[in-house]
């Protein structure tokens, strides 16, 4: 009986997960839609861009608060105000459609989706079992990377044949379904016997940045910075190797390749650590970038998908359970902000830096050269992990000794 797993898949679990999967695919429906219905209403294409951009900084400036918010808030009832004041931003789309007025309200979708993307991988990451922690968090980030892709599709395919408004209506219901299942959530403060660190008394800078979360998400940046380039360029580079519209099979195959290896990488890192995983996911996502620098025919690009599709699979989600396990219950929404706020400036300085690369070099060597950020990951992975294993080491070991004094000096 001492040996038996913990429970994963709790009705808790499952609620964050159906309500994750329906929030994001709204969201992404909505940051695909968007563009599609402003070049309807406008020619100049530079109109989406700051729509994206307006969406993207008040996201970002968001995520450096959200994690003090977080600490001092009920969780579920923070989830059911932002999903509430997100239903109440889509509603306005109806009020008024003018350009100006889109670009005001992707401001406030920007911050709203900010506090939930926080939220909901919190109280994931809090659910979750201790002894479970890589295959939780490995199955929460599928449903959120399945609603990331299932949005866009659904939307880009919906407005060839229906309205904005229409779609609009669509997603507002799907957020309605998301807020009925926040109800059913619970508040989810863990509360640890082993020496817990109180936050109450830390400066308002603390719950914003943790240093012990500093290497993982640097590593999760990088990761970034290498993905912008799959999902920029990739349509550009299928005209410059004359395989046109095809080259959408690379996402195919990296998606099929991201779901065999998310089905069983958790329990890997549950059971052996995250050693064993991001080392070979880091050379795979290198070898997957230089030989599709050089692809010239369709089997060549699938195998670069299988390739990139195995390091895409592991390192986010694997790093951000590795970043948990470094900080106390009390901030993980830390950890949770801080990884994302990495995430979204890596996506920023791979879409800009990649893109300048790309009009020296070409679409081809440029994923080659960014196969470079994949090389750096592993050299400071391999360097970083070292100090940080020891540290743990030593306070555990310092965690022991202290236990052991109080014990003699209580005991009788």
């Amino acid at each position: 009986m001492g040996n038996r797993k913990a429970k994963l898949w709790t009705n808790q679990y499952v609620i964050i997960i159906l309500l994750s999967l329906v929030m994001f695919a709204s969201f992404y429906m909505i940051t695909a839609g968007f563009p599609i219905f402003v070049s309807t209403k406008s020619n100049n294409p530079a109109i989406a861009g700051i729509m994206t951009t307006t969406l993207m900084t008040a996201s970002l400036i968001t995520r450096f608060f959200a994690s003090v918010i977080i600490q001092k808030v009920n969780m579920k009832l923070l989830l059911i105000i932002s999903l509430l004041y997100f239903l109440g931003t889509i509603g306005l789309t109806f009020v008024n459609d003018s350009i100006g007025f889109l670009i005001v309200i992707r401001a406030l979708q920007g911050i709203g989706f900010s506090m939930l993307t926080i939220l909901v991988f919190t109280i994931s990451s809090n659910i979750v079992p201790k002894s479970r922690l890589g295959e939780g968090i490995v199955f929460f980030a599928m449903s959120t990377s399945v609603g990331t892709t299932m949005g866009p599709l659904i939307a880009i395919s919906y407005l060839a044949h229906y309205s904005f408004r229409s779609m609009m209506m669509i997603t507002l219901g799907l957020m309605t379904f998301s807020l009925v299942c926040s109800f059913f959530t619970k508040n989810t403060v863990k509360k640890e016997k082993e020496s817990p660190e109180s936050t109450n008394n830390e400066p308002f800078y603390k719950y914003m940045f943790d240093k012990r979360v500093l290497l993982p998400c640097i590593l999760v940046a990088l990761n970034y910075i290498a993905i912008a380039g799959t999902v920029n360029f990739m349509g550009a580079f299928g005209k410059e190797i004359n395989v046109g519209g095809r080259i959408s099979q690379f996402f195919i195959a990296q998606g099929i390749s991201m779901v065999l290896v998310r089905t069983f990488s958790g329990k890997i890192f549950d059971r052996f650590g995250h050693r064993i995983l991001i080392i070979p996911a880091s050379i795979s996502g290198a070898a997957g970038l230089i030989l599709l620098g050089f692809s010239t025919r369709m089997w060549m690009v699938l195998v670069t998908g299988v390739l990139f599709g195995f390091a895409y699979a592991i390192i986010h989600p694997i790093i951000q359970a590795w970043a948990l396990t470094l900080v106390p219950p009390e901030k993980k929404a830390t950890a949770n902000s801080m990884l994302l706020i990495f995430i979204d400036s890596g996506l920023a300085i791979g879409s800009v830096g990649l893109g300048f690369l790309a009009k020296s070099v070409g679409y081809g060597m440029t994923f080659s050269y960014s196969a470079a950020v994949m090389i750096v990951i592993l050299f400071l992975y391999l360097i970083g992990s070292k100090k940080t294993v020891t540290l743990e080491a030593d306070k555990e070991k310092s965690s022991k000794t202290k236990f052991k004094l109080a014990y003699e000096r209580d005991k009788p």
